[in-house]
């Protein structure tokens, strides 16, 4: 299947994937949540796991077959965004390959020196270490030697024989042979401890060349993110947003990757109260009404976030409002089934930041019941 092909799902699809039990479960339910008129199946194969995409092609056939899906004719103004977006992706490419290119070069000149000089050290490390062996081996050796001429005195001596009594100098000898022996010990353990500090120097500097190399790859890596991000035509919309504080780069244009972008026009409903929905909005410009009971309980603006509580909670995702767009604006769509898919700290971002949102509305609204409380005080107070 060509994977440069774009899907939409049709009436049907979008009525089965909102049924909690239906007769389109598991991979090909996750599958048709992907789908959405606007990505690739070549971007959707990369987004699921290596179980899921040898059936990819099964699993798109049986959607279409049942007409959950057709196939998306693009217009003029998706064409040139088409190209415009292939002409970003082919400047990314290229700077990439470039700095990649010249990366690598500088590490293979680097690791090359650097194995020279390695290889330098532990030859001569190695050549101290035999020359320590062959003395330990002579040591061993006189040891061996000394140790049967002392069991031999000592047997002498508890028989108290008098020949032995008549022979001091070659226990003087002995015992001057054994002294020699113990300080050729302590010559061979002072050579030990001097080749571990040796052996301690050489692995201290290889861990600092290790350490130095992962932070100049982490530097480059962030270069490069940069460079990327610069490229990318939403990058500047989104930087900004409070949501994306605790983004890096990389995981913001993996975000921009899988999101997609709704404009609403005033008076627009985006969601009713009481509806199934699962996505989650941002506001990238202008701003949106959230009306409960047909009354306005707040207006939000660039930045804020909606209908965020059908991902958060385990209940059924029920809308618990009406949206309705305030005036003309950009929104950022994020289906939840792309978090669940994507990496741990991608899901860990994007939790923290629903989070700190809450919180935030949380303190403006005790804060609102606060001096609400303090204005009817006040009132019965005069009264």
């Amino acid at each position: 299947m060509d994977k440069s092909k774009v899907f939409d799902r049709t009436a049907l699809g979008n009525a089965l994937l909102s049924v909690q039990y239906g007769k389109i479960r598991g991979d090909a339910k996750r599958i048709l949540a992907l789908i959405d008129g606007n990505t690739s199946i070549g971007a959707i194969f990369e987004k699921v796991p290596h179980s899921v995409r040898i059936h990819l092609n099964d699993i798109f056939s049986q959607l279409l077959s049942e007409g959950m899906i057709k196939e998306k004719v693009k217009t003029l103004d998706e064409r040139t965004n088409s190209t415009e977006n292939k002409d970003h992706k082919q400047k990314a490419v290229l700077i990439t390959q470039q700095s990649e290119e010249s990366r690598i070069a500088r590490v293979i000149e680097k690791e090359s020196k650097r194995r020279i000089e390695l290889e330098h050290e532990l030859a001569e490390v190695q050549s101290q270490l035999e020359a320590t062996k062959v003395r330990q081996q002579e040591v061993e050796a006189v040891c061996r030697k000394l140790q049967k001429q002392v069991a031999g005195f000592e047997r002498d001596k508890s028989a108290k024989s008098p020949e032995a009594a008549q022979s001091p100098s070659s226990q003087v000898d002995a015992e001057m042979e054994l002294h020699a022996s113990l300080n050729d010990f302590s010559l061979l353990n002072q050579a030990l401890l001097d080749q571990q500090k040796n052996f301690d120097s050489t692995l201290k500097l290889r861990n600092y060349q290790m350490k130095l190399k992962a932070e100049q790859n982490q530097n480059e890596t962030e270069v490069m993110d940069e460079k990327l991000a610069l490229l990318n035509p939403h990058y500047s919309k989104l930087r900004n947003l409070e949501f994306f504080k605790g983004f890096e780069n990389a995981e913001l244009l993996r975000f921009i990757d899988f999101a997609r972008w709704q404009k609403v026009r005033t008076g627009e409903i985006i969601f009713n109260e009481g509806e199934v929905g699962l996505p989650f909005y941002i506001i990238v410009s202008g701003s949106v009404n959230i009306i409960s009971a047909s009354q306005r309980i707040a207006t939000l603006g660039w930045g804020d976030f909606f209908g965020e509580l059908a991902y958060l909670s385990d209940v059924k995702p029920l809308r618990s409002a009406q949206a309705v767009a305030a005036t003309e604006g950009e929104l950022l769509v994020v289906e939840p089934v792309e978090i669940e898919i994507s990496s741990v700290q991608m899901r860990l971002n994007v939790v923290e930041a629903l989070l700190r949102g809450q919180v935030k509305r949380a303190m403006l609204s005790s804060k609102r019941i606060d001096n609400l409380m303090s204005h009817l005080n006040t009132k019965y107070d005069n009264e």
